[in-house]
């Protein structure tokens, strides 16, 4: 009997000391913390702003400037003029702009312009004319002069009415040498429009019936010179 007894209280022992140690076992699993994984942000790298490639207006040339519409040099001639009463009573006329070698000019419907040999002519009859020479910016004006007298020579005696000249349509000439004949006048000029273009002139008025169709219109179509 006591051997029984015995027997039983040691089963209870080592079954209460089993579950002792299930108990504490569960506890330090409740107690202890699980080790978890930490999340790994990913890494977003900057990316660069691309730089705006520059607009057309800043890498294009500037246009160029715009031609001055009052630039003789540059304007655009109308194609006819109108010119009133010349001195002496001569009516007025509606010229043409014509193009000679490097250079315009209006002449009536009187005249002709032989662009090759730049001579302005009178239609009616050719033998009087106006040659026209352009002449370059530092010409000499002394060698000119020379060169005319010897030129007038065969015709006459030069006179000199170089200066300001008194309402003539050219208004002033820097060199105007005559010479008057048997064949009638030869004039040698040398004159500046406006811009100060020079251009010299040999003008033959053989004096005969058709000189007044021809003096005042001839000058009038010189005075009207400009280069192209």
């Amino acid at each position: 009997m006591n051997k029984q007894l015995i027997t039983a209280a040691a089963t209870i022992i080592l079954s209460a000391s089993i579950l002792g140690a299930c108990s504490n076992n569960e506890v330090a699993n409740e107690t202890e913390p699980t080790a978890t994984s930490i999340a790994t942000t990913p890494v977003i790298e900057a990316t660069a702003t691309p730089v705006p490639s520059a607009t057309p207006s800043a890498t294009e040339a500037p246009a160029s400037a715009a031609p001055d519409p009052t630039d003789p040099q540059t304007s655009e001639r109308p194609e006819t003029r109108e010119f009133g009463e010349q001195e002496g009573g001569v009516s007025g006329q509606t010229a043409t702009l014509e193009q000679g070698d490097g250079y315009s000019l209006y002449i009536t419907g009187d005249f002709t312009l032989n662009a090759q040999t730049n001579r302005l002519s009178l239609t009616e009859d050719p033998a009087y004319y106006a040659e026209i020479e352009s002449l370059a910016s530092e010409y000499d004006l002394t060698a000119l002069k020379q060169q005319g007298e010897t030129e007038l020579s065969a015709t006459g005696s030069a006179k000199d009415y170089s200066g300001e000249l008194v309402e003539h349509p050219l208004g002033f000439a820097e060199l105007y040498l005559q010479a008057t004949g048997d064949k009638g006048v030869v004039d040698y000029m040398v004159w500046k429009n406006q811009a100060g273009e020079a251009f010299l002139f040999r003008i033959h008025n053989p004096k005969g019936a058709l000189s007044n169709k021809f003096s005042p219109w001839v000058m009038v179509s010189l005075a009207t010179l400009e280069r192209n």
